[in-house]
């Protein structure tokens, strides 16, 4: 049992550090009207006249706190950052288990919406790719969670049994 407990905090860390490194990625994208002449290196034609600025979700953030309420925009990915660390403090309880399996749904489906959003709009170009991973990361710690409790769930029922 106490190897299980070390595999899920191993993994609920792991799993934090990837999604904090999701951030360094584009999540976000500033398009503006342009020629494709005139869209250069950094900058992302995006097609139809339009020419984009891929922002990572961190540079988001310090550029949106001090200007106006658009930080809510990132509190999504947040939440599982906190409800991780609540976790690993408070230890094991029912009511924060289930917090932190909602926060990294929350923040997976967020994820999802503005990577497949963006694939959407831009007709199949991947241009959000920190979004992506952002939404696989919180896919594999909901499934990875979700087996360590069917595992737990089946070694305490085999010990009642015996």
């Amino acid at each position: 049992m106490f190897q299980v407990s070390k595999l899920k905090t191993f993994g609920r860390v792991a799993l934090l550090v990837l999604l904090l490194a999701t951030t360094m990625g584009p999540w976000f994208a500033d398009s503006h009207p342009a020629t494709e002449e005139s869209c250069s290196r950094p900058l992302v034609w995006l097609g139809d006249g339009y020419c984009a600025c891929l922002i990572p979700l961190k540079d988001y953030v310090e550029g949106a706190l001090g200007h106006d309420v658009m930080w809510l925009l990132c509190l999504p990915p947040a939440l599982p950052v906190l409800s991780t660390l609540l976790l690993l403090l408070f230890g094991e309880r029912q009511w924060l288990w289930i917090c932190h399996l909602s926060a990294w749904g929350i923040a997976g489906i967020y994820a999802f919406l503005w990577f497949g959003g963006a694939w959407y709009a831009h007709r199949g170009v991947l241009i959000l790719w920190g979004a992506g991973l952002g939404g696989v990361v919180a896919v594999a710690l909901l499934i990875g969670e979700m087996l360590i409790a069917r595992l737990q769930f089946s070694m305490n029922h085999r010990e009642e049994l015996s």
